[in-house]
């Protein structure tokens, strides 16, 4: 049986409300700094919302929703933009920004035949209908250049539900910025004014000193970060050659027993001074069911190999000085632990969390800067999941935040129910954290083979963390 289909109706260039058509050259550069120039070469982020049917008239939402995000984007200048890219001639470089020249962002009105039971019944995410929801599939950042740097779907399905699906550059915005924009708009839509509640945004890119602005590139990235695609066609991506994605949702309860659980594990081993996080405890019980199922269903496991895990985090409170959360950009670290599955699977959760917990308390300014620095050195883009060789092929990635405010987007028809993730960035391992439809409640997703995802549900130990 074929999946349904997504029709679209209509495709709207929306500029900010205030935009003045000005000569060309007289626009706003916001130079891009390092935490923006690595993720060039990754695939648009792609966040995405589902609303229950309100029986409100679907053309009154549409145009709501097309004015209030003109009159966000006054706030959000940036994303009505598209990268460029400056040639210097003296060092035979070359740098990126954002022009805020205001072509405006893609709005995608369309409909389809799926409905809210379609997308939150089934056991794994059901992605090829999911991927129809969002624009912008297999896009790299660096396309930006052509292509805009926000486009949002809204989709009627069938049962009068609405599906607003978003993809956003991810070398203009990082997760926080990406929800700050949202909540902005979602607060302007639903209000009579046409002017944002929250804090507003802080462009002002962050750089060691200001002699690095703009950042100098090799000529040699012209050719990498060419605007191939001219466009507005999708790019084709690879599916998930022989992965699923489940989601699990952790109540509340549940959380606190694993924290419990993980704290008096360390207190056991004389470390006293470390108190294992609500997050850290969760992420360490999942990746560790996922390497104890993953090795018995090998014949040949090998019991040495190294596991390497990485967390994406916030880094604005660690830069000196530090930065406001509403600074819209990106502020990132990677956070690597490593250690033998043997160890993990013999030992359990306990010593994953206290690596992770470990490796978070060590993040600081000093790490920060001479990441940076090294990277001005020697910049290094990696392209998306799948595209080449992998620095590490036995990888466990987490990405996003229980912290994210996704649930309170209230376009003026409610709460929504669930929150979903488009394909780009999705491979092995990679897991995204979300906060659950119930205020303390954490959601899990993670791409796995299936054999291994079913070898986790028939896990006591896993699934003794879902029982009441």
């Amino acid at each position: 049986m074929s999946s349904p289909e997504v029709h679209h109706v209509s495709t709207t260039m929306v500029r900010p409300a205030s935009c003045i058509d000005e000569p060309t050259g007289n626009h706003r550069r916001i130079d891009l700094s390092p935490g923006d120039l690595v993720f060039l070469r990754i695939a648009y982020m792609q966040k995405g919302l589902l609303y229950s049917n309100d029986e409100k008239c679907i053309n009154e939402k549409i145009s709501n929703l097309k004015t209030s995000l003109s009159h966000t984007l006054d706030h959000f200048l940036p994303l009505a933009g598209r990268l460029a890219i400056e040639k210097h001639e003296d060092d035979n470089t070359i740098s990126v920004y954002i022009d805020c020249n205001s072509e405006g962002v893609e709005f995608i009105h369309a409909t389809s035949d799926i409905s809210v039971e379609d997308i939150v019944s089934p056991t794994y995410v059901p992605q090829s209908l999911i991927d129809q929801l969002f624009t912008l599939t297999g896009v790299r950042n660096y396309q930006g250049q052509s292509h805009p740097l926000f486009s949002v779907q809204v989709t009627e399905l069938r049962d009068g539900a609405i599906f607003i699906g978003c993809s956003a550059n991810h070398s203009v915005c990082d997760g926080t910025s990406f929800w700050h924009f949202i909540n902005s708009w979602s607060a302007i839509a639903r209000s009579a004014e046409n002017h944002a509640s929250s804090p507003p945004p802080v462009f002002e890119r962050w750089f060691i000193k200001d002699t690095d602005r703009p950042i100098h590139l090799p000529f040699s990235f012209a050719d990498k970060l060419s605007a191939a695609v001219r466009d507005t066609t999708t790019t084709e991506v690879s599916p998930l050659e022989g992965l699923v994605e489940r989601c699990f949702h952790f109540t509340k309860a549940n959380i606190a027993a694993l924290k419990a659980r993980a704290n008096s594990e360390i207190i056991s081993e004389t470390k006293q001074n470390m108190v294992i996080s609500s997050l850290q405890a969760l992420l360490a019980h999942v990746w560790t069911a996922v390497i104890r199922c993953r090795s018995s269903l090998n014949d040949n496991y090998d019991d040495s190999r190294v596991l390497v895990v990485l967390i994406l985090m916030n880094n604005r409170t660690k830069l000196i000085p530090p930065l406001p959360e509403t600074y819209f950009g990106n502020s990132l670290v990677g956070g690597l632990v490593t250690l033998k599955e043997g160890e993990l699977i013999k030992k359990g959760s306990g010593v994953l969390a206290s690596l992770l917990k470990e490796m978070v308390n060590s993040n600081n300014f000093e790490k920060s800067r001479s990441f940076i620095e090294s990277w001005i050195e020697k910049p290094i883009m990696p392209g998306p999941a799948g595209d080449g060789p992998e620095i590490y092929s036995n990888m466990l990635v987490a990405r996003s935040s229980q912290w994210f405010n996704m649930y309170g987007n209230d376009f003026g028809w409610g709460r929504p129910i669930a929150v979903k993730t488009g394909r780009n960035g999705k491979n092995y391992g990679v897991t995204t954290v979300s906060p659950g439809p119930v205020e303390g409640s954490v959601d899990i997703e993670i791409c796995l083979p299936v054999e291994v995802l079913k070898a986790m549900e028939n896990d006591a130990e896993f699934m003794e963390a879902f029982s009441s």
